[in-house]
């Protein structure tokens, strides 16, 4: 059952999108009668857009499996947006104002240094640092303290008043 219709489908490939511009009939005498209508009208667009898919597309066989695609053409039909295009977001004062002076964000390169023996960059010194190799102990852990120049320092051991035994006046 193929109407002449006085205006032809227009499709949009890209979309899967078969538009039929002809009125449907208002006045039908009941709801079953519009149902039939909309499903005939429905089937037609259907049948339109598979025949034009297979006319005008390309079809391809798939390697792996050999399933057939169709190579769909570029969209044509532009969708509106859900939601406006976001503002871009103003700048703060100081963000300005760096701008007219031309002062720009501290780099942190100077802090790593490539590690050869890794092949990644690695902070020069603290945490993970390359100063030493994985699993080891830095070599400067322990020193060896001189007694003598520790006590030079503090006082010299037995000169001025001791202390009592509980360390509080005599």
């Amino acid at each position: 059952m193929t109407d002449a219709k006085p205006q032809p489908y227009t499709f949009d490939l890209g979309l899967l999108l078969c538009n039929d511009s002809n009125p449907t009939p208002a006045h039908l005498p009941t709801a079953d009668d519009k149902e039939a209508i909309l499903a005939a009208t429905a089937r037609d667009c259907a049948q339109a857009l598979v025949n034009q898919l297979l006319t005008t597309c390309q079809i391809n066989r798939d390697n792996p499996d050999q399933a057939l695609q169709i190579a769909l053409p570029q969209v044509t039909t532009p969708l509106p947006r859900e939601k406006p295009v976001p503002k871009d977001k103003e700048k703060s004062k100081w963000q300005r104002f760096a701008e007219k002076k031309g002062i720009k964000p501290k780099r942190r390169d100077g802090n790593l240094k490539f590690d050869d023996a890794k092949g990644e960059w690695a902070p020069k010194y603290g945490y993970k640092g390359s100063r030493r190799a994985e699993g080891q102990a830095p070599a400067d852990w322990i020193e060896e303290v001189d007694m003598k120049a520790e006590d030079q320092a503090r006082g010299e051991k037995g000169k001025g008043k001791g202390k009592g035994k509980r360390g509080g006046r005599r």
